[in-house]
């Protein structure tokens, strides 16, 4: 008999297993549909937004211009024998010295560090123009990772010619610089200018009339000038 009863619960128990799979099927709501296609909603992803980079505001002097500036024709030489140039600069423009081939001339009635002339000789170095420009870019990139300037971008770079932006003291300013060689093999001088954005068009017309004027000296004991 014991096999009557082992049948019977076996039959009881698929049908439990039965019934429960029916009672699950009937807890599941009925799929809708519809026979009208319609696209789905896309949602876009997520792009990283870079936050725009904020300065300090510059002085409010008016943009510098050249057109109609006076200016006057220095000597400049690495010592007081040495190799040099000859340069026009703005008359009253305030001059430092502070290497032996580098001068800064600033306008001594626009605000402090608003925009600036500099001459650099670059004569005796034996460095082609191509390779001053290298250098100077390389300058600038140390300059950067020592933390006295950040964000240094190269804009423009030409054989003679290098246009970059940079911030100092919190403050956006672009250089134009121009390297020049008598030889046609070596940098002898360049010539850089320095401002703010609305200073540009003016800086650059000073920097072309710096440029046209630039002139070598000799040496003293053979400057026949």
């Amino acid at each position: 008999m014991w096999w009557r009863a082992l049948g019977v619960a076996v039959v009881l128990l698929c049908a439990g297993v039965a019934g429960g799979y029916a009672v699950a099927d009937r807890g599941q709501p009925e799929p809708t549909g519809s026979s009208t296609l319609a696209p789905m909603p896309a949602v876009s992803p997520s792009v990283p937004t870079p936050v725009a980079p904020t300065y300090a505001p510059d002085p409010d002097d008016p943009a510098m211009h050249a057109t109609g500036l006076a200016t006057e024709t220095l000597r400049l030489r690495r010592d007081t024998t040495g190799a040099g140039v000859k340069v026009d600069i703005p008359v009253g423009w305030r001059s430092s010295h502070p290497s032996d081939n580098l001068w800064n001339f600033v306008d001594p009635e626009a605000s402090t560090g608003t925009y600036l002339l500099r001459v650099t000789i670059q004569t005796g170095a034996n460095v082609s123009v191509s390779g001053a420009v290298a250098q100077r870019i390389a300058l600038l990139e140390l300059t950067e990772d020592d933390g006295n300037i950040a964000d240094f971008t190269v804009l423009s770079q030409t054989g003679d010619t290098l246009i970059a932006s940079y911030v100092e003291g919190d403050h956006l300013r672009y250089t134009t610089e121009r390297w020049v060689s008598f030889d046609g093999k070596t940098a002898y001088a360049s010539v850089a200018v320095t401002g703010r954005e609305v200073d540009q068009q003016g800086l650059n017309d000073l920097l072309g009339r710096a440029i046209s004027s630039l002139r070598p000296l000799a040496p003293k004991g053979a400057d026949s000038d």
